[in-house]
């Protein structure tokens, strides 16, 4: 079974994706299943578009469906209604990310290894039962929203820095250990942190996508996720990217990194259990898995909203977009 779950607050075309797959459907499941297969292998022709509505009606067309019947099964909205109830379906238990697989009360987040979901399945047939699902999100929250029994962290899991109540969300997919994100941070951060988020009118929601050849990136990575264990995500992010040069050198990272977290003034012991014992390390990879699923390209990545309004940024328009957005 598959279930429809577009994550407005990343893939802002993704709703509209999931009701063209749905008009489809209503000429068939194979219709379906090939309109599914072609909106994953075109993502980045439609996904960066204002309106990817006409790209949508070509994919009609090039798989041979009844183009009047789609067209107006799409322009009509008539399966809007479907996609927010499967939506809703997912949230209730305690869906926030895709992908994500249920087998029977078994839940999988992320795209894991084959070897994962076999596991899964033959204890599912054995007819053994998983600890609880996820907790499901407050009514009218999103999974971008600060979750108050976890403070310096969303309902999705994600560190933020900022205040709770500002009106606009950046949300950054970093890589510690890149040149570009170092610039960036030294460069253009510190004036946008100064002019937007000490004031609290943004809030930085971080994500992480080392590269893939950044070994040390992804053990800074989950060093920040144990720093945020203690409160001092935020903290331990400026000092990765100013000792870049220091830490990303170093023979020995973890010792650094623990190094870091006692100038930090955090609990010494604390920290080097959660790092030495990988307990951030889901997180990470997790993190890492969407970006990469969505092909998106190296780090820094940005995403802004408002609201509902918004969608991915170039990094050389964050402050008009910021602009825009608050005049709004």
């Amino acid at each position: 079974m598959f279930l429809q779950h577009p994550l407005d607050s990343i893939h802002p075309q993704a709703r509209k994706a999931a009701e063209a797959s749905l008009c489809a459907a209503k000429q068939g499941a194979e219709a379906f299943w090939t309109m599914h297969e072609l909106l994953f292998e075109k993502a980045q022709e439609w996904s960066g578009q204002e309106n990817p509505t006409e790209q949508f009606k070509e994919y009609a067309a090039e798989l041979g469906l009844d183009a009047d019947a789609f067209v107006a099964c799409l322009e009509s909205g008539e399966t809007a209604a479907q996609v927010q109830s499967e939506l809703e379906q997912g949230e209730a238990l305690g869906v926030s990310g895709v992908p994500a697989f249920f087998i029977n009360d078994w839940f999988i987040s992320g795209a894991q290894p084959f070897e994962v979901f076999q596991e899964t399945i033959e204890a599912a047939l054995r007819g053994e039962h998983p600890a609880p699902t996820p907790t499901p999100l407050p009514p009218g929250a999103t999974p971008f929203d600060p979750n108050p029994e976890r403070p310096g962290y969303t309902y999705g899991g994600d560190a933020f820095c900022g205040s709770e109540e500002a009106e606009i969300v950046l949300a950054a997919f970093i890589d510690f250990q890149s040149r570009e994100n170092r610039q960036h941070f030294l460069k253009e951060w510190a004036e946008l942190e100064k002019e937007y988020v000490e004031p609290g009118k943004v809030r930085l929601v971080v994500k992480h996508f080392p590269a893939l050849d950044h070994a040390q990136g992804f053990t800074a990575a989950e060093a920040a996720e144990c720093a945020g264990q203690q409160g001092a995500f935020c903290s331990m992010h400026d000092l990765l990217f100013t000792k870049q040069d220091e830490w990303s050198q170093a023979e020995d990272v973890s010792a650094m990194l623990k190094g870091y977290a006692a100038e930090l003034g955090l609990d010494a012991d604390a920290f080097a259990a959660c790092l030495d014992e990988g307990q951030t390390a889901d997180k990470v990879t997790q993190d890492f898995t969407i970006a990469q699923q969505n092909q998106f390209p190296p780090a820094p990545m940005f995403f802004i909203f408002k609201g509902d309004q918004g969608g991915s940024v170039p990094l050389d328009q964050l402050q008009e977009s910021i602009e825009q957005l608050l005049a709004q």
